[in-house]
């Protein structure tokens, strides 16, 4: 499939530990979707030290969502860029009605509208086992188990409803994201043809 100029403006929407950073690698990888993922962003500011990662650094240590104004600003950036031509895959955003609301503003201010909001659909009890396996492996200081329930407590109360806005707006569709990568990636890329 790869080169066949599949063009499409999405969001990948799961909790934290569905599979959406693996799955917008695969887009981007085979279908050329530039994958736009504000948490790794952070992570790279954090990384370098940069003053947007100090700031970032106190939210996301503690799973708190880092302020709307912050996020939506290095979305912007990262969509006027243009590098983004053949469409887009968000993978961590929105995550409050609020940033859902600013996106869609966004969005219609530079003319390249969301196509599909695609969510993946994965149990508590598997997100939590695979969240556990991530942390031993990436050192990531947002997969610490006391880090976990108060991420997933914030996805429940706080990004839920965003859904629930988007889909008065965009088509949503809801896919299991428990089977095996291939084929979570094969039942998405059914639902973008």
């Amino acid at each position: 499939m790869e080169g066949n100029g599949l063009k499409r403006n999405l969001i990948l929407f799961g909790p934290p530990g569905s599979g959406k950073g693996t799955q917008a690698d695969l887009l981007q990888r085979h279908q050329g979707l530039e994958h736009i993922a504000p948490g790794d962003m952070l992570r790279e500011h954090r990384a370098a030290g940069t003053e947007l990662g100090k700031m970032a650094s106190s939210y996301m240590a503690a799973g708190k969502l880092v302020p709307d104004e912050v996020i939506v600003g290095m979305i912007r950036h990262r969509l006027e860029q243009g590098a983004v031509g053949t469409g887009f895959v968000l993978d961590g955003f929105p995550r409050t009605v609020a940033q859902a609301r600013a996106l869609q503003e966004l969005l219609a201010q530079i003319d390249r509208p969301l196509d599909l909001v695609v969510v993946l659909d994965v149990p508590t009890e598997e997100l939590v086992e695979r969240l556990s396996r991530r942390s031993g492996v990436e050192h990531r200081e947002d997969d610490r188990p006391e880090v976990v329930t108060e991420r997933l407590a914030i996805y429940r109360d706080q990004t839920e409803p965003v859904l629930a806005y988007l889909a008065d707006q965009v088509p949503v569709v809801k896919i299991s994201g428990v089977a095996p990568v291939a084929e979570v990636n094969s039942s998405l890329l059914r639902v973008l043809l």
